[in-house]
């Protein structure tokens, strides 16, 4: 199973966390009370300020503490290797704090939740709010050292090699300078850096390669110097934890020409030393660097030591040359063959294991059902190719690619899609599919002979054509009843028509009535006609000179005196109160209309009323939660 540690979030400062909380609060809660609301709304409106803040806190923390990895609950290889990282106990310390921290947070809101509702006004509410966000703030500030531990951590746990710890591997180990970096580069596709001086690799690395078709993973890791457990530094543990929990095939590497800076002789004392940690684990002696010194140059004490110790670990003993690339390819072939050899033996060794396989397999096994025998049945074509075989003449097939070749190359030659078919009959091979229509196939309700039927009601109709209306037989009884009928109703609709265009002609003219009908009209009302002749020559007046006012005109302009306008505006309301239209009965004017009048005069002379101030807050605070929108209110 790989671990990926590069999704772990950006944990963010004691501050940055204590401005994002306190926004969200401001910015998802409601923002409006008052004194005058009552005491319930109150207490409610700043409980959900004080239950919303713990609840943004208790997130944010429960995903920092769920985004780094439990060390419980991780392979023994990246526990023990974050335990030198980072120091475990550390680690656990900054963890504790956070969760810590929540568990107060919380603790804060329930109690001065619990405290709100007894509280009896606004200034008491408001003061409890202030406290318990305050509080709970500074217990977010006093974990910034934590924070900032872990963000460090996440940051170098994001450069980790994301390491398989269970898939097939290959380690390369070995003093510094010997060459593992160069062969790691051979081997895969990883560019890491190599120098000529110790020490260049300071952490692991991984790449991969295939082999038979398989993924498999090379893991380089820092040089190890020969010296006790204890006194090693922090670059050479991650070696020996590699070493200690990766079930790898392991490449110990050794610089048979010395140039290393370190001789055979301290080469195997190395390899002697941390030889517990090859326990169970595949070994191969790799001798590097031949171009420089070869196998056969060494004296015969160093190959009889180097041979020893490789019967003695049962390992394999390969030379080969990072610059020539001599031997890479054998290195890497046996390797991978040895550690594909003892995974499965492991495998096969577990009888737990193989009986949990073959509790999952059946093998079913046919039984005869009665004495009849039922010999194979062995397709034609296969005994003529068995004859032909057995009599050694090789029928050939023509390949598609070569009957195209014959039938004129790409382009020309076709495969018809239908060639392949297996038919009862050949000569369907080639034949159109069925027409479904609704279910049904079309070509059940088609008249086979349809086509000469319509070849000869053609040649009627070219005779008929032909034939001059003199000739043609005189109409029957019948025929002349059904044509005079026809006219009838021909004639019946065409006065139906007339009748509707002269109804929209009335209807259009309906109101141009005479001045006489008019009076008649108003004396069956009870009303007084006199006025009517008076009032038309008036209206067309106003028509022709589009109702505009008739002004004085030349010296009778000097004897109009001005007027104020407050006086103007009395004169037209006593003028209202005496109006009345003179009638039969003499009814006065109804309230509906004086009303209406008197709204008017208010209209014309700006008589307008100012609007009570229902509030003293400006728009920008008294305008609600703010919303997603413009901000230039504000």
């Amino acid at each position: 199973m790989a671990y990926n540690f590069k999704n772990i979030e950006v944990v963010p400062t004691g501050s940055a966390l204590v401005d994002i909380l306190l926004s969200k609060t401001q910015r998802q809660t409601p923002t409006v009370i008052h004194k005058g609301f009552e005491i319930q709304r109150i207490r409610r409106f700043y409980m959900r300020k004080v239950k919303f803040t713990q609840q943004n806190i208790h997130e944010k923390l429960s995903k920092i503490l769920d985004n780094f990895p439990k060390l419980d609950d991780l392979h023994p290889f990246y526990s023990d290797l974050m335990n030198i990282l980072y120091d475990k106990d550390h680690y656990k310390i900054a963890l504790g704090q956070v969760s810590k921290a929540r568990t107060i947070v919380d603790g804060i809101a329930k109690d001065y939740v619990r405290m709100m509702k007894y509280a009896d006004s606004l200034y008491r509410c408001k003061t409890l709010k202030k406290v318990a966000l305050g509080r709970m703030c500074t217990v977010v500030k006093k974990l910034n050292p934590s924070f900032g531990y872990l963000e460090e951590v996440r940051k170098h746990l994001a450069r980790l090699p994301s390491i398989d710890p269970t898939t097939r591997t290959l380690i390369l180990t070995g003093l510094p300078n010997v060459g593992k970096s160069s062969l790691m580069n051979n081997l895969t596709d990883a560019n890491v850096d190599v120098q000529s001086y110790a020490f260049t690799t300071q952490s692991l690395f991984v790449g991969h390669t295939v082999y038979k078709c398989v993924p498999w993973q090379v893991v380089d890791t820092p040089g190890v110097l020969d010296h006790p457990l204890e006194q090693r530094n922090t670059i050479e543990m991650q070696a020996i934890t590699a070493l200690a929990h990766l079930n790898a095939c392991v490449l110990f590497v050794m610089d048979i020409s010395e140039t290393c800076g370190y001789y055979i002789d301290a080469q195997m004392s190395l390899f002697n030393s941390i030889k517990p940690l090859f326990k169970n684990k595949p070994i191969v002696l790799v001798l590097t660097k031949t171009d420089l010194k070869s196998w056969n140059d060494l004296s015969q004490e160093t190959k009889d030591a180097i041979e020893s110790i490789g019967k003695e670990q049962n390992s394999y003993i390969i030379a080969m040359s990072n610059k020539t690339k001599e031997g890479v390819d054998d290195v890497k072939s046996k390797a991978c063959d040895i550690l594909l050899d003892y995974r499965f033996a492991q495998k096969s060794e577990n009888a737990g294991k193989m009986r949990a396989v073959e509790n999952r397999l059946h093998v079913a096994v046919p039984q005869k059902r009665d004495g009849k025998e039922r010999p194979p049945q062995i397709p034609e074509s296969v005994l003529i190719a068995r004859q032909n075989m057995k009599s050694g003449e090789e029928v050939k097939r023509k390949t598609i690619k070569e009957i195209q070749e014959e039938e004129g190359g790409a382009g020309v030659f076709y495969v018809h899609p239908e060639s392949h078919y297996i038919l009862e009959d050949e000569s369907w091979r080639y034949d159109a599919p069925p027409e479904i229509f609704a279910g049904r196939n079309v070509a059940d309700y088609i008249d086979p002979d349809i086509e000469e039927k319509l070849a000869e009601l053609e040649k009627e109709e070219a005779i008929l054509e032909k034939i001059e209306p003199d000739h043609l037989p005189p109409k029957t009884e019948e025929e002349k009843m059904l044509e005079a009928e026809y006219y009838k109703i021909q004639g019946k609709k065409k006065i139906l028509k007339e009748h509707r265009k002269m109804k929209i002609h009335d209807r259009v003219h309906k109101k141009a009535q005479k001045i006489a009908e008019v009076k008649k009209a108003f004396e069956s009302q009870g009303m007084d006609p006199s006025t009517i002749e008076a009032s038309v020559p008036k209206r067309a007046k106003l028509s022709v000179k589009m109702q505009k006012r008739l002004r004085p005109e030349g010296d009778e302009m000097d004897d109009v005196e001005p007027m104020e306008p407050r006086l103007l505006k009395k004169k037209a309301v006593e003028k209202l109160e005496t109006m009345t239209f003179t009638r039969a009965e003499g009814v006065n004017v109804s309230q509906a209309k004086a009303d209406k009048l008197r709204a008017k005069i208010n209209r014309k002379w700006n008589v307008k009323m100012v609007a009570p101030i229902n509030s003293t807050l400006p728009k920008h605070l008294n305008s609600g939660k703010m919303s997603l929108g413009t901000r230039n209110k504000r």
